[in-house]
């Protein structure tokens, strides 16, 4: 797709295409925030069982994912290839959605509500991974020249942070205290599923109706596809997609981490016993998120992705660590303010880096697989919340807080804030590794470009 056509797509088309981030995120976000909370703190799963639900979940992950991506890379209808996958996932997620939040068991009572924990984390997962993988894919497609690209995915970017803060923020005016096991906060976080389950119909629609084309010239790579087992090879070959999964699987480690221990980490940690002023800094944190994407997309633009992924993750490292050892409301408010800087370049990177990995991809074996990339990221994005749920699964178990106590000792204390702080940072270091090494940068970046062009007109004079 040449520069001219590219700029046909209105701002309308870029705004109702970003409005499927906002049932996207609603979805993960709330999942993140609730899930681990409500089960432990609420239902009453000892942290070993929640740790073995998600060890389950991730092996089926595992298998889920991959061939979720190579089936709708393969996928053929009038529609395209992505289109159908996402109608299907819009009714189901927000049904799921719901019953996340209705285990039909009284505090306890483990062994059924375990199971039901267990099914409930697969079905939710196969609709957030039909319409998510297929959503993503579908905007490196989309959108193909980097200026259209840039300017779109900062509307994705800021679409993202105001669903995140919506779904972190607006439980803490509806749920009264995370940690009760009130039935009266049940049906609290149950009315947070009903509202999350509308917003995602509601702007899935929107999305589906004015936001999505599937384009012809590339849906017809459906029709050439490779074998399941040569598009696994192929994709774990491409050395760029290998160095970038460092930096990917730590970015989705920390991103996680906040809102899983929020609850727990400021009440017990921090002294909150306010959730509307965990509220507040959450809000905070995402703002000055939305608010710094411009100086990242002014550093992509100067310096590239690759520069600005460096940058980004140096200032997180910094930001978690001195956010992690906050002791008041004022100190976490300042911290957070630092942490959203950092947060924002993350976010920001991720977009435009796998999007240029694609697009090598499609150079090299002329068929363009969006589908099981994000397949792969998806799983990487599960695997983080397993590791997540492991490490605190241990930490927990050392420092004798396997079931839910209140009245945490000072063990518990020093463990929530190492793992909102120590933790993060080593991983953050590391995916600065993996950042120094991803290798599409300078000229190899502009002469993918140019070919890049080349292989799309060759496609589309093969339409007429």
């Amino acid at each position: 797709m040449n520069e001219n056509e590219s700029r046909k797509k209105s701002l309308s088309k870029k705004l109702a295409f970003a409005c499927g981030e906002v049932g996207d995120n609603v979805a993960l976000n709330t999942f993140s925030f609730l899930m681990f909370t409500f089960y432990f703190a609420v239902v009453g799963i000892p942290s070993p069982l929640m740790t073995l639900g998600f060890i389950t979940w991730a092996l089926w992950n595992a298998i889920n994912d991959p061939l979720i991506g190579y089936l709708s890379d393969r996928t053929k209808s009038r529609w395209g290839r992505r289109i159908p996958w996402m109608i299907g996932a819009t009714i189901p997620l927000g049904v799921f959605m719901i019953l996340l939040f209705t285990p039909f068991s009284t505090y306890g009572q483990n062994e059924s509500v375990f199971i039901y924990f267990i099914i409930i984390l697969i079905l939710f997962d196969i609709a957030y991974t039909s319409f998510n993988l297929n959503y993503n894919a579908l905007f490196s497609e989309m959108f193909v020249d980097m200026k259209e690209r840039s300017a779109t995915g900062r509307i994705r970017i800021i679409f993202v942070l105001l669903a995140t803060m919506f779904a972190l923020v607006f439980p803490t005016f509806i749920i009264e205290d995370f940690t009760s096991n009130d039935p009266i906060v049940q049906n609290q976080y149950l009315i947070v599923g009903i509202v999350a389950a509308a917003i995602i119909f509601i702007f899935y629609f929107i999305f589906l109706k004015k936001g999505v084309e599937d384009p012809k010239h590339i849906s017809r790579d459906a029709e050439s596809a490779m074998s399941f087992t040569k598009t696994l090879k192929f994709t774990f070959k491409h050395r760029s997609f290998l160095w970038f999964l460092f930096p990917a699987l730590g970015t989705w480690l920390v991103i996680n981490i906040l809102p899983t221990l929020a609850p727990l980490f400021f009440k017990h940690a921090v002294g909150l016993d306010d959730p509307e002023l965990i509220g507040i800094l959450l809000l905070v944190d995402f703002l000055v998120a939305a608010v710094s994407t411009p100086l990242w997309e002014f550093i992509r633009v100067k310096k590239g992705a690759r520069m600005c992924g460096l940058i980004g993750i140096a200032v997180w490292v910094v930001a978690v660590l001195l956010f992690a050892f906050s002791t008041d409301f004022t100190m976490a408010l300042i911290f957070m303010l630092i942490n959203g800087l950092g947060l924002g370049g993350g976010l920001y990177f991720y977009d435009q880096c796998i999007a240029e990995i694609i697009d090598e991809d499609e150079i090299t074996y002329g068929v363009r697989r969006s589908g099981i990339y994000y397949a792969v990221l998806n799983f990487l994005i599960r695997l983080s919340m397993i590791l997540n749920f492991v490490f605190i699964g241990l930490v927990f178990t050392s420092t004798d807080w396997m079931n839910y106590n209140p009245n945490p000792n000072v063990n518990v204390i020093i463990g929530l804030r190492i793992l909102m702080g120590i933790y993060p940072a080593i991983v953050l270091s590391l995916s600065l590794i993996g950042m120094y090494f991803y290798p599409i940068k300078g000229e190899r970046l502009r002469e993918n470009r140019k070919k890049l062009t080349e292989l799309h007109d060759q496609k589309k004079s093969g339409l007429t």
